[in-house]
């Protein structure tokens, strides 16, 4: 058992498995991911400040440009999912009746549950010859090997050598990445077209014509695209009931034809593993 601990030990080694690196030591670990962090801050107030500039910098023609992009975007979106479900049900039933329809779907069910079938059958044959095998493989190797004695030493495995306690740099980066945020210039940006009036002249004059526009066009696209999803959805499931029927029925026939071949060749693979350990075990007296 000792021995065998050892070796777990030594192959868990051998992966490369490490103690989790530290970055809270209290020593120069902590103080190089608390640089990280502190320098991202800096950073992160930096971009803000940039956002809010550049937001307070902008013109009424800016403001009309993002309304009418906003407000098309808004109403698009409105559009779309008012007419959605409504083509993903007429899709759905048009693409179920084409599914259960599709020549196709019995024979690839036919072809997949024979191919299934003999593929378990066959691994199931395996298993039990096998075990059959080794049985009987075990007893004549058991009595082949009664008449030697033999006995071996294993070698103990490499102590395991410390680890290295942390990399300072990495603490960095860490510390660094916690305390980043990505979206500081966008939401600085934000607040400075929030505070700029004339923008917010453009923005409000262009955004409800715009909004409307986008409803029309996202109703059509509503449709459309809630139809073909629906249609590829339905004709998943009506093909999927034939070509599961088809499958069950021909699953047994694959099973029953392929287990006696795996029996047999599970039978001998068997018995010369289970020959090799029993001659072992009678050969350790």
């Amino acid at each position: 058992m000792h021995l065998r601990f050892l070796l777990l030990i030594g192959a868990l080694l051998g992966t490369g498995c490490e103690p989790p690196l530290d970055c809270f030591d209290r020593g120069q670990l902590q103080a190089s991911y608390t640089d990280g962090e502190r320098e991202a801050n800096e950073h992160n107030a930096s971009e803000l400040e940039t956002g809010r500039q550049v937001g307070l910098s902008l013109t009424e023609a800016d403001g009309r440009g993002d309304g009418t992009r906003h407000g098309y975007s808004d109403g698009f979106l409105t559009g779309h999912v008012r007419t959605y479900n409504g083509g993903y049900a007429d899709g759905y039933d048009d693409g179920g009746v084409e599914g259960a329809s599709d020549p196709d779907a019995c024979a690839d069910g036919t072809s997949a549950g024979l191919s299934d079938g003999e593929s378990v059958g066959y691994d199931d044959g395996y298993s039990s010859g096998y075990a059959d095998g080794a049985s009987t493989g075990y007893s004549d190797g058991y009595n082949a090997g009664l008449s030697t004695c033999g006995e071996g030493l294993a070698r103990k495995p490499a102590e395991e050598e410390p680890a290295d306690p942390g990399d300072v740099r990495e603490c960095y980066r860490r510390g660094h990445e916690q305390a980043l945020d990505p979206t500081a210039f966008e939401r600085g940006l934000a607040a400075g077209k929030a505070a700029n009036p004339d923008y917010q002249r453009g923005y409000q004059a262009a955004y409800p014509t715009a909004f409307t526009r986008g409803i029309t066009d996202g109703e059509v696209a509503g449709y459309a695209d809630g139809y073909d999803d629906g249609y590829l959805d339905g004709f998943e499931v009506g093909y999927a009931a034939v070509y599961d029927d088809c499958y069950d029925a021909s699953y047994p026939s694959g099973y029953d034809a392929a287990w006696g071949d795996g029996f047999d060749d599970g039978w001998a693979g068997g018995y010369d593993d289970g020959y090799a350990e029993g001659y072992d075990d009678g050969d350790d007296c």
